[in-house]
């Protein structure tokens, strides 16, 4: 199964990257092929539905199609997530996610912060009749350590990826169910 690792952080910098790219090597371990795609580097236009979507947009949608599951990573602005991941976002089709299992994280400048950058991600991911896991995760700059995650940090963590490796598993099986 492919996993698709968005990130909708343009910084270079990102600890939204950082944090995708520790889900990943969780993900790989479980025996997931993944790939993490920066929305930065794809130079997609502003989303105008009257206008030729572009090669970047076509990509973008032909690898949403062929990926089994997802994980979504923003930074958290102004308790919200990222303008340039709402924009990747409105290319998508309903058609694209449905069913399939995603995980949303955020990382924030607070240790308090990040619930409403979930809720905002839930809510549009619900709306594409994708399944958005209840395991979530809101990461602080301030619990990396040395670019490695608190203890508890990890824990959570690990926890995220268990959740979407049963939500990966049960929809294979009912999927293996309804080819019977």
């Amino acid at each position: 199964m492919t996993i698709l690792l968005l990130n909708g952080s343009l910084n270079p910098a990102s600890t939204t990257k950082k944090l995708l790219e520790q889900v990943q090597t969780l993900l790989q371990k479980a025996k997931y092929e993944t790939e993490i795609i920066n929305i930065g580097e794809l130079e997609l236009p502003l989303f105008h539905p009257a206008q030729p979507a572009g090669a970047a947009a076509d990509w973008l949608r032909e690898r949403i199609d062929s990926a089994e599951g997802f994980v979504i990573g923003s930074p958290e602005y102004h308790g919200s997530y990222s303008g340039a991941l709402k924009n990747a976002i409105d290319y998508f089709d309903k058609d694209l996610l449905k069913g399939k299992p995603v995980g949303l994280l955020t990382s924030t400048g607070d240790l308090k912060g990040g619930i409403n950058t979930l809720n905002g991600l839930r809510t549009v991911f619900r709306s594409l009749s994708a399944h958005a896991i209840p395991q979530q995760l809101a990461v602080s700059r301030k619990e990396f350590k040395d670019f490695s995650l608190t203890p508890d940090c990890q824990k959570t963590l690990e926890q995220f990826v268990i959740g979407l490796d049963e939500a990966l598993q049960h929809q294979a099986a009912a999927a293996h169910i309804l080819l019977q």
